[in-house]
């Protein structure tokens, strides 16, 4: 077998199925087999989670690894990923803590509606990546906490910024964007839905 054939077959395309899984687990195992893959080699994704379209495309840019492309055919998203030399893929050990926090969010969430004493928020702040929130809520310095986003806004997987005010809620938002972090919207809650209601 010649170097160049060699070359060639090492380079082959790799396929995930990854039909019926939902966040996180989609981008997790994406991560994970792009971590094993060799410089230049491709990975074609074929995911039903309603995410994964714009989860790939955040961990592309967050992780230097090149999308090639991405197209949706019916309720399935086909992506083909290339691994690039100099990339940052996050480790399984980094995937952990970030399952971790969807449990701590979704518990403080449940604390915040029970607890009597606490103001309950009517305004949410939406992010365009869950690592953009989590960085927010540290640069914040406990101003205000994350919570797992509510399906009404996007049945994706996610997290909002939650305070109570209006104000507040465009205080936080202009902080944060001049700060540099990715905010997409603010979101009010009126009765059991919620109205975009900045930009």
């Amino acid at each position: 077998m010649s170097v160049e054939t060699k070359k060639a077959e090492d380079l082959k395309q790799e396929f995930l199925d990854l039909t019926g899984l939902m966040c996180p687990l989609p981008i997790v195992i994406t991560s994970e087999k792009m971590r094993k893959l060799s410089e230049g080699q491709l990975l074609k994704v074929l995911a039903t989670d309603p995410g994964f379209e714009r989860d790939v495309h955040n961990w592309c840019s967050q992780t230097g690894n090149e999308l090639v492309s991405v197209k949706k055919e019916g309720d399935k998203v086909i992506a083909v990923l290339r691994k690039r030399s100099e990339t940052r893929e996050p480790s399984l050990w980094y995937w952990i803590k970030f399952h971790s926090l969807g449990v701590k969010l979704h518990l403080r969430h449940y604390l915040m509606l029970l607890n009597p004493f606490v103001e309950k928020p009517d305004h949410f702040i939406t992010f365009v990546a869950i690592s953009e929130g989590t960085r927010a809520e540290k640069h914040l310095k406990g101003k205000a906490k994350l919570i797992p986003i509510p399906d009404e806004i996007d049945k994706r997987c996610g997290v909002v910024m939650a305070v109570h005010g209006y104000q507040k809620a465009m205080d936080i938002y202009d902080q944060l964007r001049k700060d540099g972090f990715g905010v997409e919207a603010i979101y009010k809650k009126e009765g059991k839905t919620y109205r975009r209601v900045y930009p």
